[in-house]
């Protein structure tokens, strides 16, 4: 089945694998009955979180109060970037907008697609590249208000030609660009996106992906599917989760990695070579997709997730 990257669009079918205490589990906004939250990013000491209906949230205090900003319209914003200290959101029918300098209002960007656009990057030389449905690739340039299209010859890369859809998009620290895709593909490109290859697949897809202090890179997916690289992403080897929940995001902060589910969060201490379940009432009822790393608190907090209902917690 076809999966999108959003968790609306996901059967709850997760089980929570063996756990541990959580007792660092700590609700900081509740939400309401009727919002989402898909995404979580860092812009100098402010945090950003969206969502569904154009949900805007801003923290300027480490995540523990937040302030819902003016929002770009009533659509499902998807993915987040931060261009020059400012957001940039893309999400449903290809809708695209970037925060004003003076931070006042949302600027319309022509994003060159109707399709769904899942995720974005800002990459190093300052540009932006956005993925979503059906294999779509656009990107921009630094200080253009346009995306291009990127055109890929699946059928050079994929079996029939099929056009997989796009969950993630990354630079490494290499320099490198991978994507996270259908079928368990991560596709790598080391030109810009001019071409790129698939480095994995699986029949489980990967939705989300991240890299480490360390290095480590950790993907993560269908039915509790977990897969890390030390190579810059060209070779990948799977890992046990302990669940067959669908896994939705991951981050890190210093040596630990957290993941964020469909009734799933999951912790690793070492790195991310091996992983424990955070089970209680909430994290056992409730989806998770948005996740970042912060500072550790005086409790030793160092992450937030944030997910169904608006709720974002921290642990």
């Amino acid at each position: 089945m076809r999966l999108l990257k959003t968790a609306l669009t996901l059967t709850f079918l997760g089980v929570v694998g063996s756990a541990f205490a959580a007792d660092n589990f700590q609700a900081v906004r509740a939400g309401l009955p009727h919002d989402a939250i898909y995404s979580i990013d860092r812009s100098g000491v402010s945090l950003w979180a969206i969502g569904g209906h154009g949900l805007v949230l801003r923290s300027d205090n480490g995540g523990a109060d937040w302030e819902r900003i003016a929002s770009p319209g009533d659509f499902a914003a998807l993915g987040m970037a931060i261009d020059r200290g400012q957001p940039v959101i893309v999400g449903q029918a290809g809708k695209a907008f970037m925060f004003s300098a003076e931070g006042e209002n949302w600027e319309p960007l022509d994003s060159g697609t109707e399709e769904r656009l899942l995720d974005i990057a800002t990459l190093s030389n300052g540009s932006q590249m956005a993925v979503g449905a059906f294999g779509t690739i656009v990107k921009r340039s630094a200080g253009s208000k346009s995306f291009k299209k990127i055109a890929v010859d699946w059928d050079a890369i994929v079996e029939d030609g099929f056009e997989p859809h796009l969950y993630d998009v990354m630079q490494t620290e290499a320099g490198t660009l991978l994507i996270a895709a259908e079928f368990g593909m991560v596709l790598l490109s080391r030109n810009g996106g001019k071409t790129w290859s698939v480095q994995n697949t699986n029949d489980s897809s990967v939705f989300a992906l991240h890299q480490g202090a360390n290095g480590r890179l950790v993907g993560v997916g269908q039915a509790g599917y977990i897969i890390s690289s030390i190579d810059d992403g060209v070779s990948w080897q799977a890992a046990k989760s302990g669940t067959k929940a669908n896994l939705l995001g991951v981050s890190s902060s210093g040596k630990a990695f957290a993941v964020v589910g469909v009734r799933a969060v999951l912790k690793s201490n070492n790195g991310g070579r091996s992983w424990q379940a955070v089970s209680n009432r909430d994290t056992e009822r409730r989806w998770y997709q948005g996740v970042s790393g912060i500072s550790p608190d005086g409790d030793g907090r160092r992450f937030l997730a944030a997910g169904q209902y608006g709720q974002i917690v921290n642990f």
